[in-house]
């Protein structure tokens, strides 16, 4: 709760460091981006899903960008980090993968940006430039640490286009409708009790930015509900896994940016018909009439991963308090996976 409720004070903390004593790392990185001939983005987990919006963004203004999960890359896609700009996007920036690319990476990639929340890390004396998020830090699951780490990027992505001031200004802006959310959040939480059950999966579904979202979502519902949950990209889940909808069926669908809200909001309409129990994230509108929304501040289409997150948190928390879990606990493992094989 405390880590869900601190979010507000950590995004300040984000913002202060890549304002203040940040900033020379951040327009760095965004140099070096900008004359980059390939730009890999890479990580693991809630990091690898922070990590998104800004794999979006550079892709979207026509870069040469690609994102991989950090154990494919290091096992079977290595070879497209040459002559690349890497970044590694790392809470810890101690997890066993990124200490091994690390070594691969020596006199292969041209430049390796991180993004982490330890600034003593391996991965932040080893990498070429350091972006320290300075997010609060999380008891374990990510939660500050990972909105933190989505402004990092919506930061650097800003940067890259040369309007860091004005992305600062509007993520700011969002830190007091964050605290508005999660407050509107918790006074409707006992809403998710006959949503969410023991042993039925909850799909999360979405488009573009908001599959950072769709990712976490997924993550959140099995680190802290001890649950299995599904994450699709909304189009992949029309081409076939519609076919497990009935009436047992949960899913949380993210309306999303203005271009693909018309399809996302009708997959919602399409599987209520089919009986399953569909609950939607996104800022509200005429166009989401019938359906149960959880409705969003007015941000913009680049502020809604900071944003659609939050609901999910809580629903998270309360699954687990439905189940008489400890909650924000691990069970299997740490915070830092330091080990390929063992536990």
């Amino acid at each position: 709760m405390q880590d869900i409720l601190g979010q507000e004070k950590s995004l300040e903390r984000v913002l202060a460091r890549q304002s203040g004593a940040g900033r020379a790392a951040m327009l760095e990185a965004a140099w070096s981006l900008r004359e980059a001939s390939r730009i890999v983005i890479s990580a693991i987990g809630a990091s690898l899903h922070s990590a998104y919006p800004l794999h979006y963004a550079l892709a979207g203004s026509g870069m040469n960008c690609s994102i991989v999960e950090i154990a494919e890359l290091l096992h079977y896609q290595e070879r497209i980090c040459a002559g690349a700009v890497v970044v590694i996007f790392s809470r810890s920036g101690e997890s066993i993968e990124v200490v091994k690319l690390l070594d691969k990476l020596k006199g292969v990639a041209t430049r390796v940006i991180a993004v982490t929340n330890e600034p003593e890390s391996g991965l932040a004396k080893r990498a070429d430039v350091t972006i320290f998020v300075d997010s609060l830090a999380d008891e374990i699951v990510a939660v500050q640490s990972y909105t933190g780490g989505v402004a990092a990027g919506l930061l650097l992505a800003g940067a890259v286009a040369e309007k860091f001031d004005a992305r600062a200004a509007e993520i700011s802006a969002c830190g007091p409708l964050v605290t508005a959310l999660i407050k509107e959040s918790l006074e409707h939480v006992a809403e998710w009790d006959s949503f969410v059950k023991a042993g039925t999966p909850i799909y999360f579904l979405g488009r573009g930015d908001s599959y950072a979202s769709v990712l976490e979502g997924a993550l959140l519902i099995g680190e802290t509900a001890k649950e299995a949950a599904v994450g699709l990209a909304a189009a992949s889940f029309r081409h076939g896994p519609v076919e497990v909808v009935d009436e047992s069926y949960r899913a949380v669908i993210f309306a999303g940016a203005a271009r693909t809200r018309a399809l996302n909001l009708e997959l919602a309409r399409g599987l209520a018909k089919f009986g399953g129990k569909i609950r939607v994230i996104g800022r509200a509108g005429d166009d989401a009439a019938g359906l149960s929304m959880i409705e969003l501040p007015a941000v913009s289409d680049a502020m809604l991963p900071l944003m659609e997150i939050i609901p999910v948190q809580i629903a998270a928390m309360r699954f687990a308090f439905v189940k008489g879990l400890e909650i924000g606990k691990f069970r299997h493992t740490g915070q830092v996976t330091r080990d390929e094989v063992a536990f």
